[in-house]
Order: C-alpha cells, then sequence, then structure tokens
C-alpha cells in the first residue's frame, strides 16, 4: 500500500516510499486553511473538501471520480460565511463501497460508492 497525504494547496498525494516521490497528485478538492478527511479504501481515497464536499479518487486517475457536496440550508443564506462548512472526517467500512463522512456544523452521511 502507497501512504497518501493532503496538503494546504488544494492538493492530495500518493507517495512511492521506495523511491521517496509522489506518483500522482490528485487536484479536485480544496484544501487551504482547514484540515480536511482524508481516507483510502483499497484503490480509492477520500478525501474532504472546504467547499462541504467529500472527493473520491481512483488511486490511477488524478481527477475525481465522484464527489458529495453535504447540503445546507444556512449555506444558502447570504449571511453565513460558506468556509465555515468543510468536510472533517471520512472513514471507509473495511473492504466495502460504504463510508462515514462528518462536516464542520455536525453533519453526519453514510455515502456508497455506486458500481
Amino acid at each position: 500500500r502507497a501512504p497518501s497525504s493532503t496538503s494546504t494547496d488544494s492538493t492530495l498525494r500518493l507517495w512511492d516510499v521506495q523511491k521517496n516521490l509522489a506518483v500522482r497528485t490528485f487536484r479536485s478538492h480544496t484544501n487551504e486553511k482547514n484540515f480536511v478527511g482524508l481516507a483510502v479504501n483499497n484503490d480509492y481515497i477520500s478525501c474532504g473538501s472546504e467547499t462541504n464536499e467529500v472527493f473520491v479518487y481512483h488511486k490511477e486517475i488524478s481527477k475525481a471520480v465522484t464527489s458529495h457536496r453535504f447540503g445546507s440550508l444556512e449555506m444558502d443564506d447570504p449571511d453565513e460565511d460558506a468556509g465555515s462548512y468543510f468536510i472533517s472526517a471520512v472513514c471507509w467500512k473495511s473492504d466495502t463501497p460504504t463510508m462515514l463522512t462528518a462536516n464542520s456544523q455536525g453533519t453526519i452521511k453514510v455515502l456508497a460508492l455506486a458500481a
């Protein structure tokens, strides 16, 4: 298994530890100041975003294969700071396409990656 990391330059990287090099850089999510969740499940990497979305990447593709935006009535309020909503936790159920996700406002969702 190759380790992965996220950074506040809005990238996620997959690493080759033998060569000490990033073998792939993923760039669909936004991460500039907050910790966004990160989890790996077989060939998929899920990552939170400061856009209140969770993104799923396949290890062989640099762009997200899918994403899900958490909805909120407060986000539609022009007086509300949209930047205060971000995905702060993601966790795959072992060896399944199901993940538990949560945002900074306490909303928790169970999502499944469709075949």
